[in-house]
């Protein structure tokens, strides 16, 4: 796992974790807006073309953001947003407790089981994988059906480099992911994002809901999955700064 920092050290610590299939590239357009915090992006494995290695788990994740938090930050970190499988991994990072975190941002974090479904998803994922990395247009139809209406160029921020044995896994690794009833301990402030078109992530957010009562819900009108981030940039950065203080 590679981890990226941006801006002085001496700023509070701000950790972003991308969703699956894409890379930490997909923060780029709001860093700039970010300049009062110390960023950190990690490229998580299987998903950097500077490292050879493989997404195993969630759960290995988490090991390893800890291992680098506790070494580089005494680890605490002020603020921690996770995108879709980097939600997920975020909800384990708060669920754990070894390291200190201030603030949560959830983007669509998935952590709904998905029962039977698990390997058709996991199966349609790779197979879309294959023709991102093939240059192959997916249908937009398709795209949109599981991506949210109006955001078929979400595709485009995927990673061509990944393998679809990380995909395999890290599909596997959310869709089967037991949310800890520990997570009841952390009484920090956690907001969860997501958009009206996006089917999963609100059973995540209602989920999450019985376990966190402070929890914030925020819907975005008219947005599919990591439409707001990667379509509206400016907005994404002015709201995360506003959570975050």
């Amino acid at each position: 796992m590679r981890f990226i920092t941006h801006g002085d050290r001496n700023n509070k610590a701000l950790m972003l974790i991308h969703g699956m299939g894409n890379t930490s590239d997909l923060f780029d357009p709001v860093l700039k807006y970010l300049q009062d915090y110390c960023v950190i992006v990690c490229d998580l494995d299987g998903h950097s073309a500077s490292e050879d290695s493989t997404f195993i788990s969630v759960e290995d994740s988490c090991g390893k953001i800890e291992e680098y938090v506790i070494r580089e930050f005494n680890g605490e970190l002020y603020g921690l947003l996770g995108f879709s499988l980097g939600g997920t991994t975020a909800v384990e990072l708060i669920s754990r407790g070894q390291i200190k975190v201030e603030r949560t941002i959830l983007d669509a974090a998935f952590i709904i089981r998905m029962g039977a479904m698990t390997y058709p998803y996991k199966w349609l994922f790779q197979i879309s994988i294959w023709f991102v990395k093939k240059d192959i247009r997916l249908p937009r139809g398709l795209v949109e059906s599981i991506m949210g209406k109006g955001n078929a160029d979400i595709i485009d921020t995927l990673y061509k480099g990944v393998r679809l044995k990380s995909i395999g896994n890290a599909c596997l690794s959310a869709y089967k992911y037991d949310m800890k009833d520990s997570i009841r301990e952390y009484k920090n402030l956690i907001v969860f994002w997501h958009g009206s078109n996006e089917p999963y992530p609100v059973k995540s957010a209602a989920l999450l809901k019985q376990y966190l009562p402070q929890l914030e819900v925020r819907v975005f009108d008219n947005m599919g999955h990591g439409q707001l981030l990667h379509q509206h940039p400016e907005e994404y950065a002015r709201l995360m700064v506003g959570f975050l203080g």
